[in-house]
Parts: structure tokens; sequence; C-alpha cells
């Protein structure tokens, strides 16, 4: 039997949401940290760790291209797709494709990486993380050694990223619209099922309560 092509909804509100507040929450810590800015700086992580939270959790209750079991796949199945990557007959994916998965699960650890060794982190000056004082020097002092070595790894994980676009939009795939709008061409029987982004939503407005009760609101009244 044959099937249409036409453009199917395969990432949720959430997704797409998380994606794009990700990277302005990434640049805006880049640019508060350079510029001493760290009471905005402090606030802004405290806003990506309650969306990265909400981003596990997604990964596991949400939607099917959310979710970690549909995207990561084996190191072998990775290599045969990057293996097929110059052929025309390349397998289509409905969400990540599974470099891409890989890329995903980086950027999370790398981010969890950064947020945690910034609760314990120490300017030795001004300012520290809400867990500095619980813990001795020389360990805030590697953990603060660690939040500055973390954050250059991301910057070359961002331009990784970048570079497959380009690579990506080159091979006349564009990898940007769909985290915009949503769809992908693709076989009307492969369209995924989509979880009300509402839920993720209201999980994040209350991990985001909670962090900000425990950690942000004399930050945001400082600010406000």
């Amino acid at each position: 039997m044959q099937t249409s092509v036409q453009p199917i909804p395969v990432w949720d509100s959430f997704i797409r949401g998380y994606h794009w507040l990700q990277a302005l929450s990434i640049a805006g810590l880049w640019y508060t940290g350079t510029e001493g800015l760290m009471d905005w700086h402090f606030s802004i992580a405290y806003f990506l760790l309650a969306l990265l939270l909400t981003r596990f959790v997604w990964g596991v209750v949400g939607s099917d291209t959310a979710k970690f079991t549909h995207f990561v796949r084996s190191p072998r199945t990775t290599l045969k797709y990057l293996a097929s990557m110059h052929s025309k007959d390349k397998p289509s994916h409905v969400g990540h494709n599974p470099a891409g998965a890989y890329m995903v699960v980086a950027f999370m650890l790398l981010i969890a990486t950064q947020l945690t060794t910034g609760l314990f982190a120490t300017d030795d000056i001004i300012s520290e993380g809400p867990f500095a004082m619980y813990v001795s020097g020389a360990t805030s002092s590697l953990m603060t050694e660690i939040h500055a070595i973390n954050f250059n790894i991301m910057l070359g994980a961002i331009g990784l990223h970048l570079f497959a676009i380009v690579v990506y939009l080159l091979k006349k795939e564009n990898l940007i619209l769909p985290m915009l709008h949503g769809k992908k061409s693709l076989d009307e029987n492969d369209k995924p099922k989509l979880t009300n982004s509402l839920i993720a939503w209201g999980v994040f407005i209350i991990i985001g309560t909670v962090i900000y009760q425990q950690f942000a609101k004399d930050i945001v009244v400082y600010l406000f």
C-alpha cells in the first residue's frame, strides 16, 4: 500500500522550548560569568537547573521523541548511521538521529556537571554556590576548577553542534526549522505519539518553584 509523505508533528512544545531556552541560558551564563554579574549568573543557573531536571523527567514519561528509550541507540547502530551519511538511501529518523542522540546526551551531562559544580564553586571574594559552605576549601576549589574547564568543553561541544547543523544544511536537511515549528516531512505511518506538553511545563513550574524557594528567592528579590 502506498503511503504519503507530509509534515507531521514530531517535537512537542516543551522539547522545542527546552532547546531554545537552554541555548539562551548558556549564552546568558557565559555573559554574566564573564562580566562578573554573579547574581544574574546564579539566577540563570537556577532557571536552567529547573529546565534540565524537567527534561530528565520528560525523557522518561514524555512524548515518544522525547524519551531516552526512543532515540538513544547502541554505538554499533550509531556507527552504521555515520557510515551511511554519504548514501542517498540512508534511513530517515522520526526524532533525533543516532549521532544527534549522543550529542543530546552529551549536552545534558555537560550541563548537569556545570550546574552541579557551580553549586559548590566559589570565587574566594564575593560569591559562592549555596553548597560551598558544606565542603572543605580544597573541595570547593576543585569544583570551581572543574566548573571552568567544563564550560570550555561545553563551548567546544556547541561548536561541534553548529558545525553538524551546517553539514546537514549542505546535504539539504534542515535541522533548525523542525525545532521551531515541530514538524518533519515523514511517512504518515511514522507519526509519533506526542504527550500534552502542558504536563511538562507544569512539572517545570513545580520544580522551578522549589528551587526558587530553596536557593534563588533572595537573589531574585535583590535583582528586582
